[in-house]
């Protein structure tokens, strides 16, 4: 992959210098170890506006001429203006959460990454001559004082594959920010003329960065380094994983990368042992549900399912159940892909389908170990189910997932996978199916009137209003800060099973449970939204049509 040409030769390539020029400047270079920008500008070589026109090119960056901008006062107000003296940095426009700033250095990743910090703003470098960023500081903060004003800014050349250099600080400051907004995954998407970065905070994918196309193969080989995968191999699927420390604190790290239309397309999915771990007074569950959970887990034995699609929580659900029921008197195991967080006290397995250790065959080595209570982590296949059954038939209380609509669903589910129906009655202890809506953020929220295409949604639900976000600092402009669960909890009574057994209709068990009160994940969706705690518009983002 081409890097970006050297700034002494890009001059040279241009005729904006002679080789002899450039020859005597590198010269000069070696023994003062001045900028080579700074030498040449010294020398008369070239001037200030052609060296940003040249650097603009290079580093393809847009250049922009303060003396036409009015700086906005918002904008000003966001850097103090002694750091903006120190290290050449204009900020003049604000647009949501983007802060437009002219910079000598747009390519200078550590000081993208403070302007990021300081001003809790995603930074829009422009590229501006030196001089002109000097005088808009001088008559825009009047309290700048002159010993702080520094000289030309140096200009900057790196190999992009070498250690230190720009890509590896880039994919640094690239963790710390996904890291810092909590986001469970981080995307690297080529495209045809770009690489697209994005991650995916309290559910939802938001852009985090556009990095020009000579940064994807030098990004994407850095990550992988990191966990050891082949960095030649860019067709074939790899998988590895991580740990990486930010601020005294190890995030592991999976990455999975595969061959795309334009590129190699990366994920990195961020895992935070010591905010995951939760307690069932944690999860948010509401009070009518968690007592019917709590009551489905003093079973002795039988199965019970969390089930949702991935990426609702069902792992951090499975083990708030496994905190809550532990007693040292009992023998714990989990069967994992892989084993995401350490349990003290419980016996926790990864399966490994390289060498043929899969859920089914581990689960069946796993009933030898005198268990009293098993987690699988997934219900993949037939076998599997078929040996989990039979485990929860013969004494033992299994927690599972597995993926359906809702917890009803769960009964065809086990069906179409070939269970029996007389050993799903005989078995089923409850399912839950659960979702992660965004939580509406504690410091914007206000109640608002519901639009017209909510109201169509809520079909009559006799609510009228929601709190929603406007948007602000705290929560990043997007109205919701965290997330909070849906949970529908199936516990089936004895009439319910017998319908399970004999192959009534999955309609008339429904209308038998709602006639018990069972709720589904849209009616408590819907005590949320009156609660304040989330919108409906999260609902119909992640309920879409189903059906209650």
């Amino acid at each position: 992959m081409p890097l970006p040409p050297k700034l002494g030769e890009l001059l040279v390539r241009l005729g904006k210098i002679t080789q002899d020029q450039l020859d005597a400047v590198l010269a000069e270079q070696a023994r003062t170890k001045e900028p080579l920008g700074q030498i040449l500008l010294r020398r008369g070589f070239i001037d200030e506006k052609t060296l940003a026109q040249v650097l603009a090119d290079q580093q393809r960056a847009e250049l922009v001429s303060l003396k036409e901008i009015e700086p906005e006062e918002e904008a000003l107000r966001l850097l103090d203006p002694r750091f903006a003296a120190e290290h050449r940095v204009f900020p003049f426009r604000v647009e949501g959460n983007r802060l437009y700033v002219a910079m000598a250095r747009p390519s200078d990743l550590r000081l993208l990454d403070e302007l990021r910090f300081r001003t809790g703003k995603e930074i829009v470098p422009k590229l501006a001559p030196d001089s002109e960023i000097a005088e808009a500081i001088r008559e825009a903060y009047s309290e700048v004082p002159e010993e702080v004003e520094a000289g030309p800014a140096e200009v900057v050349e790196h190999d992009l594959t070498a250690a230190g250099s720009p890509v590896v600080e880039l994919a640094d400051a690239i963790l710390r920010e996904a890291i810092a907004a909590r986001a469970s995954d981080l995307h690297l998407e080529p495209e045809e003329k770009k690489l697209l970065v994005r991650m995916r905070v309290d559910g939802v994918m938001q852009v985090l960065r556009t990095l020009p196309k000579e940064m994807e193969g030098p990004l994407a080989a850095r990550y992988k380094v990191l966990a050891g995968l082949d960095i030649a191999e860019r067709r074939r699927p790899q998988d590895g994983h991580f740990s990486y420390v930010y601020q005294g604190r190890r995030v592991e790290v999976r990455i999975a990368s595969v061959g795309a239309l334009w590129g190699e397309a990366v994920v990195l999915r961020l895992i935070y042992p010591s905010g995951t771990l939760l307690g069932l007074d944690q999860l948010g569950m509401l009070p009518e549900e968690r007592a019917k959970f709590e009551r489905l887990l003093k079973h002795p034995y039988g199965i019970l399912f969390v089930t949702g699609p991935t990426g609702s929580g069902k792992t951090t659900t499975l083990y708030a159940a496994l905190r809550h029921i532990y007693t040292p008197e009992k023998n714990f195991v989990t069967i994992e892909d892989p084993v995401e967080f350490p349990l003290e006290g419980v016996n926790q397995i990864p399966v490994q389908p390289r060498i043929g250790l899969s859920f089914a065959k581990v689960l069946r080595a796993v009933l030898r170990l005198d268990p009293d209570v098993i987690l699988v982590g997934e219900i993949r296949d037939a076998e599997t189910l078929e040996t989990a059954l039979r485990a929860a038939l013969t004494g033992h209380l299994v927690l599972a997932t597995l993926h359906t609509n809702d917890a009803l669903s769960t009964v065809s589910r086990l069906i179409e996978m070939g269970a029996e129906r007389h050993l799903v009655a005989s078995t089923l202890v409850g399912a839950v199916a659960q979702r992660l809506v965004r939580r509406v953020c504690p410091q914007c929220g206000r109640w608002q009137p519901l639009s017209a295409e909510e109201e169509a949604f809520l079909g009559g639900a006799g609510i009228d209003k929601e709190r929603k976000g406007e948007g602000c600092s705290f929560c990043r402009g997007s109205g919701y800060k965290g997330r909070v669960g849906i949970y529908e909890v199936f516990a089936p009574d004895r009439e319910a099973l017998k319908m399970i057994a004999l192959g009534e209709d999955e309609l008339k068990l429904r209308e038998h449970v709602r006639a018990g009160g069972h709720r589904g994940l849209k009616e408590v969706g819907l005590e949320l939204v009156r609660r304040g705690e989330t919108t409906v518009s999260e609902l119909m983002r992640v309920l879409g049509a189903l059906e209650d």
